[in-house]
């Protein structure tokens, strides 16, 4: 009988196809403990291999749900994009016959007189007869007008005092209503809003229509101070740019029966406009802050809703006629001055909230005004120093 020679032999591994019996029980045992643990190891690796498989799949899984869900956002984004193309706020053409709030040019004193002087054209091109235009040589009234000057003097009123005085449609586009988050969109949003107008004025030939585009200087900024900004978004401004001053262009060649009037606050004397804007313009005319008739005629307006305002303004007649002249020389806007009005009003509500059953007091007015720290021309004049 063989022995076994030493305690070494059961260091070897036990081969698939050797007899067990060839060795000891000692060299055995170790054998199969050897193969217990290559067992061991093998079925780690092959558990390590499925959990791998699987992460790989589950990670898949999510990868791909993310993407589906990125698709399904953009599918909405591109839809809600297009759902939004017209401006954010879209006017329509009003006519302004029966508003009273708006007076017509024989109704209203307090009128800039250049602005007096080329409404007044516009009105005499309409009421001459068709030999009388042929005879002077077939003169064209200005239907393009740039208006500048400071806020709250009365810029986007005119438009609506001037269409009412030619009867005319009349629709207000703010910068706000075309202007977009989206790349490329501003663009869309001009030409949709020109394209509104040309499609209207062209249905009526023989109606007159009056738009006036507030804050103008954002739609077409000069050129050298839009590609002075930062990052990419002067390129889509200055494609807005180039949209507005073509459809300008074309739209005066198609509907003659549409005025167009730009309002600002910048003037164009310090190259605060852009050039080739204002050369589409024929005429740019400075709106100042009201003289002391025009503040007087606007107070009387403005207290139209006080009760027995003709008494009123008759008893209180020079008194009215100081106010007014101390507002000119604050150089209060219109809008200053309706804020004055208001305040005096509300002084007339405290009064009677506590017991006194008085009449609207011209002492109310008096107290708004000297209440008032800074007008506008106020504020303008300490920028400005």
């Amino acid at each position: 009988m063989i022995q076994c020679v030493s305690q070494r032999i059961s260091k070897y591994p036990i081969f698939k196809n050797t007899p067990k019996d060839n060795y000891c029980a000692i060299g055995g045992k170790a054998a199969r403990e050897i193969n217990t643990d290559l067992d061991y190891r093998r079925k780690v690796v092959e558990q390590n291999e499925r959990l791998i498989g699987i992460a790989g799949i589950i990670g898949l899984t999510l990868l791909l749900g993310g993407f589906i869900f990125n698709i399904r956002q953009l599918v909405e984004l591109t839809k809600g994009k297009a759902d939004n193309k017209m401006p954010a706020v879209i006017r329509k053409f009003e006519s302004l016959k029966n508003n009273p709030q708006v007076p017509a040019l024989n109704d209203c004193k307090s009128i800039n007189k250049n602005l007096k002087s080329i409404l007044e054209t516009h009105i005499n091109r309409l009421k001459a007869g068709q030999d009388l235009i042929e005879e002077t040589g077939a003169p064209k009234a200005s239907n393009r007008l740039l208006l500048y000057g400071p806020p709250g003097v009365g810029k986007s009123f005119f438009g609506k005092i001037f269409a009412k005085s030619i009867d005319a449609e009349y629709m207000e586009v703010m910068h706000s209503d075309i202007n977009s988050m989206w790349v490329g969109e501003g663009v869309s949003n001009i030409k949709n809003v020109f394209q509104n107008i040309e499609k209207t004025a062209k249905k009526n030939p023989s109606k007159k229509y009056v738009v006036v585009f507030n804050e103008i200087d954002a739609m077409v900024g000069p050129v050298d101070k839009i590609t002075q900004s930062k990052g990419s978004h002067w390129i889509s401004v200055l494609e807005e740019r180039s949209a507005f001053l073509n459809s300008l262009e074309v739209l005066k060649e198609r509907t003659p029966n549409v005025t167009i009037i730009g309002t600002t606050n910048i003037s164009p004397k310090n190259n605060g406009l852009d050039r080739a804007a204002m050369s589409r313009f024929q005429n740019l005319v400075e709106v100042p802050y009201p003289d002391k008739d025009c503040m007087y005629e606007a107070l009387k307006m403005n207290l139209d809703k006080i009760k027995n305002k003709d008494k009123f303004i008759e008893e209180n007649d020079k008194e009215l006629k100081e106010l007014a002249e101390k507002m000119a020389e604050r150089n209060f806007s219109f809008r200053n001055l309706e804020f004055i009005v208001n305040e005096a009003k509300m002084y007339h509500l405290n009064d009677r909230m506590n017991g006194n059953k008085n009449d609207f007091k011209f002492e109310y007015l008096q107290k708004a005004q000297e209440a008032f720290k800074l007008s506008d021309g106020e504020l303008e004049a300490a920028a400005k120093s």
